[in-house]
């Protein structure tokens, strides 16, 4: 092998055999040269610039090193195609082509004091996080608006799949609105834990060169950095952070695409998706299948399986770089997010189209006794009696509506004072027009006006706060987007002044 190829085997005394080759070193390259080819660039002009800024390498090797880079950027990533396994790594292979350019001597700097790992993973992942904040922000918006325009729209709810109590359409979509909001704050405490630079932490023990790690993160768009130099390379906790987020968000979105699902078949007919997110049927011609809500369950499924697999990949792993954190952690983890930000994408279309059957939403709340905690309700206000008591006197009251075929409208207070005798031996004293307005759904939902509850009033101020606090959250994706872009357009500026130099000194 030619002393130029020669990058990182010198303690090896023969070339990386076919098997290891394509089992291991070219699937490792591929991946790389597609997650990292535009970060390692980044990476490598921010360490050439401190490197030339605190006198470590000369600034004719640095002016060097910038110039070559830069063409490394404009020829992108197609130039990189194939694989050579005498050059081993996806590092190596641009190694090699920075050494064609910057020549030798300056390209052999450019790892100096630094392992080559470091911190491509981290940047590729916080873009992620981003773009899948950008995507919940977005079904949050649309689960919001449509909460609002359902406010009033007075359904049924279950407890164990049987019939509970009245809501509204548009409090079930603000419950699911808070939780939304919970994966987004879950998401940017993993960015804030995935943020941190740890360039400069040598292969474990850091650098006896005079290195300026703060320099490189700020210079990178990195918000710290990570100090401990064994932490830094040994550390997946932000991964996994990111994937558990992930998964968290997942079980949510699946909870609801389940309960939609289950609504928009023709035994509920709650609700309809409309005709350009549906899917037919090859051989019955009456179906209009509901498809979106299956892709994303399975989709979610798939995340947290992800998720199972990046813990598991450390999972008694010991403490240290080892390519179990490097590498076999990371596939599970980027397939996680880039699959989840594409189901919050279906799911939000699919939503802009949902039609509510209102009428058929207050008929299954009328029926089913789903009111009779108010009717309790009103009989423990209404008479001497502890609420217990009233609780079993409705209890019976049910108990022999049901049996007899009679229905919730139907009930008055001959059949109360039925169950009141029955039960404690007397009669009550509500009239008809307080047994039947204590099971009226509508009178039901009116009535439950505190915070949180299912009234349109707490329900729209309840929303007003959750746009209040996606605004912010919206502000901190800004914030946090336009210092990657500050970032970047620092270290820009840094490599032309060294490229300036360079063409002042021609």
């Amino acid at each position: 092998m030619p002393a130029e190829q020669r990058i990182s085997r010198e303690r090896l005394t023969e070339a990386p055999g076919e098997v290891y080759t394509s089992t291991v070193l070219e699937p490792s390259f591929r991946f790389m040269l597609d997650e990292y080819f535009d970060s390692l660039l980044e990476t490598n002009k921010a360490w050439a610039v401190m490197l030339g800024d605190t006198g470590i390498v000369p600034a004719d090797h640095v002016r060097s090193l910038v110039d070559a880079l830069e063409r490394m950027t404009a020829e992108g990533v197609g130039e990189f195609a194939e694989f050579n396994p005498a050059y081993e790594y996806f590092y190596s292979h641009l190694e090699q082509r920075l050494a064609e350019y910057a020549g030798t001597q300056a390209a052999g700097e450019i790892n100096l004091g630094r392992t080559r790992p470091e911190p491509l993973t981290r940047m590729a992942l916080r873009t992620r996080i981003l773009r899948l904040t950008e995507e919940l922000l977005g079904l949050v918006d649309v689960l919001a608006d449509l909460a609002d325009r359902e406010a009033d729209t007075v359904m049924p709810q279950w407890t164990h799949m049987q019939p509970a109590q009245p809501s509204t359409f548009g409090h079930y979509l603000l419950g699911v609105v808070d939780a939304v909001r919970r994966d987004a704050r879950r998401l940017a405490a993993a960015y804030t834990t995935t943020n941190a630079c740890t360039l400069g932490c040598g292969a474990l023990a850091g650098t006896s060169y005079p290195v300026d790690r703060q320099l490189v993160a700020d210079l990178l768009g990195f918000d710290e950095v990570r100090e401990n130099t064994i932490d830094c390379v040994a550390s997946g906790d932000y991964g996994l952070e990111t994937s558990a987020a992930v998964a968290n968000l997942a079980v949510t979105l699946s909870r609801l695409c389940e309960d939609l699902y289950l609504w928009h078949t023709d035994e509920f007919a709650l609700v309809e998706i409309g005709d350009s997110f549906s899917g037919s049927s090859s051989m019955m011609p009456q179906k209009k299948n509901a498809y979106p809500f299956e892709y994303v369950r399975a989709r979610c499924a798939r995340a947290v399986g992800e998720m199972t697999s990046a813990f598991g990949a450390l999972h008694n792993t010991n403490f240290g770089d080892i390519k179990d954190v490097e590498e076999e952690m990371v596939p599970p983890i980027f397939r996680a997010c880039d699959e989840m930000a594409t189901s919050l994408r279906l799911l939000r279309g699919t939503l802009g189209t949902l039609t509510v059957h209102r009428e058929r939403c207050a008929d299954r709340a009328a029926a089913g006794f789903s009111t009779a905690t108010e009717l309790a309700a009103v009989l423990h206000r209404n008479s001497d009696l502890d609420y217990r008591s009233a609780h079993r006197v409705v209890g019976h009251l049910v108990l022999l509506a049901t049996t007899r075929n009679i229905q919730p409208s139907d009930v008055g207070a001959t059949l109360l004072n039925e169950a009141m005798r029955d039960v404690l031996g007397h009669d009550g004293t509500l009239t008809d027009e307080q047994v039947r307005g204590a099971l009226d759904p509508r009178g039901f939902v009116a009535a439950h006006r505190v915070p949180g509850g299912p009234a349109p009033e707490p329900v729209r101020n309840a929303l007003a706060g959750a746009r209040a606090a996606v605004a912010e959250h919206r502000a901190w994706l800004d914030r946090a987007r336009s210092g990657l872009d500050r970032a970047h357009d620092r270290l820009g500026e840094r490599v032309a002044e060294y490229l300036k130099e360079s063409a002042g000194a021609r």
